[in-house]
């Protein structure tokens, strides 16, 4: 859910880049509604990224039908265009066109998906190719078109070839800026920069219900193959799939954490949160060492902060002026049952008003170094499971968890070596622009770099 800076494109392609959009990747079926439609196997053309993963959305589904004409040899031929692609977009574009355009995206490939933000109307995806970094932009309409389909040239990811170059590369956004690398046992720190000022961290927070888990788990209040039971008052938003299970499924509480961290699942968060209690939650924030749990309180559901942040503008007053016994109150006001973005705030910059989780760069730290001295395999394969950049020679266990949203993003990564050293990074960046914070690719170059630096030091 970021943006970044724009380049020239060729007319034709710009055309259909800014103004155009395509349906789900889809056919049409009897009654005119488009069926499901799977991301590309890897080819040559397309791959896509490990622990990346495409919902089934409307965003999702349009995503995946723009990755598969990446990776086909020709088309779409203009009788699919017709039925992909919005009245608007086809009104600039005749859809005997189209193929003519996704000629030139191919010629732009090979791509790699890095990554996937959205809605069940919008997303966005970080591209690399050959000739730069990308973002893929899709937005549909309810009946499965989309409205918008855009390459957004972003920000080259520069070199870094010491930690100093890393404290540069951040420090040159226009931005608000954290970084620490520090010793991964103390957090006594090799590079820090305004490592101790609190800033949004978006789903790291899910460290902190891995951490509740794992004790209620210790605790024998809990096990790992319990069964967590989906409901509607507990489905979230996207990031993750368990969102589109119907009432009724089931699901583990291991399959849950997995879900939770690997591909960072709204709604399999929340069912573990409903598990083991908001308060557990909050032992596991101050017993990992947050500086101030009370940034922290009264802890939101992720679905809770969609519902703070972006149906009702009022809402977000409301929660800015309140204290935390106003807030508790507003929380236990929302309602259930399915919950609905506005569309026309679904990009809002929310965490000025307090509408995130937040922590300091050595909380960070402290909760990664936490979590790994418990020793809890289960909990340490759990974080391995997607290490957010492909781990250099030198490191044999990478831990990771990362979060987004407009206008903010966090990445914290714990690397261990064979003979037992280890190192904490993460990195936090926050701006009231979105268009001032890197895409996500940007910030796994930047740390996949500083990965190799430390491993030459070891």
């Amino acid at each position: 859910m970021t943006r970044g800076r724009r380049r020239t494109v060729p007319a034709a392609l710009a055309l259909l880049l800014l103004v155009g959009g395509c349906g789900g990747g889809e056919t049409e079926d009897s009654e005119g509604a488009p069926s499901s439609s799977s991301p590309p196997a890897p080819t040559e053309e397309v791959s896509i990224a490990d622990g990346v993963t495409l919902p089934e959305t409307r965003a999702g589904q349009a995503a995946a039908w723009v990755l598969e004409q990446l990776a086909a040899d020709e088309g779409p031929s203009a009788e699919e265009a017709q039925e992909r692609f919005a009245d608007a977009f086809l009104a600039e574009v005749p859809a005997a066109q189209v193929a003519a355009v996704f000629a030139q995206l191919r010629a732009g490939g090979p791509y790699v998906v890095e990554g996937y933000d959205g809605t069940e109307d919008a997303a966005r995806l970080p591209l690399a190719a050959q000739d730069g970094r990308f973002l893929l932009h899709v937005v549909t309409e309810p009946d499965g078109r989309m409205s918008t389909l855009f390459f957004e040239a972003t920000r080259a990811v520069p070199d870094v070839t010491s930690l100093e170059d890393l404290d540069a590369a951040l420090a040159g956004l226009d931005a608000e800026t954290s970084v620490l690398v520090a010793d991964g046992a103390t957090c006594e720190a090799l590079l820090e920069r305004e490592s101790d000022v609190a800033r949004p961290i978006g789903s790291i927070v899910k460290l902190y219900v891995l951490d509740a888990v794992r004790q209620a788990v210790a605790d024998g209040t809990l096990a790992w193959e319990d069964t967590l039971t989906l409901t509607d008052d507990l489905r979230s938003l996207p990031s993750g799939v368990l969102q589109e299970e119907p009432a009724g499924h089931e699901v583990s509480v291991r399959e849950a954490a997995e879900l939770m961290i690997s591909i960072s699942d709204n709604t399999a968060t929340d069912l573990l949160i409903d598990a083991v209690g908001r308060e557990a939650v909050l032992a596991a924030v101050e017993r990992l060492g947050h500086h101030d749990a009370a940034l922290l309180t009264p802890l939101v559901t992720t679905r809770e902060l969609f519902q703070l942040g972006f149906t009702d503008p009022g809402l977000r007053e409301r929660w800015a002026a309140a204290d935390t016994a106003g807030r508790q109150e507003i929380v236990a006001g929302l309602p259930g049952g399915e919950v609905a973005v506005d569309p026309a705030l679904a990009q809002d910059v929310i965490w000025p008003d307090g509408l995130d989780w937040f922590a300091t760069a050595q909380d960070l730290c402290r909760a990664h170094a936490g979590l790994k001295q418990s020793g809890d395999e289960t909990v340490l394969g759990i974080l391995a499971l997607n290490p957010g950049i492909e781990a250099p020679e030198g490191w044999e266990y990478v831990g990771f968890k990362g979060g987004s949203a407009p206008g903010e993003m966090a990445g914290s990564w714990y690397l261990g070596s064979a003979d037992g050293e280890g190192y904490a990074v993460v990195v936090q960046i926050a701006a009231t622009d979105v268009a001032a914070v890197p895409d996500a690719g940007w910030m796994v170059g930047v740390v996949g770099q500083t990965a190799e630096v430390l491993a030459e030091e070891e």
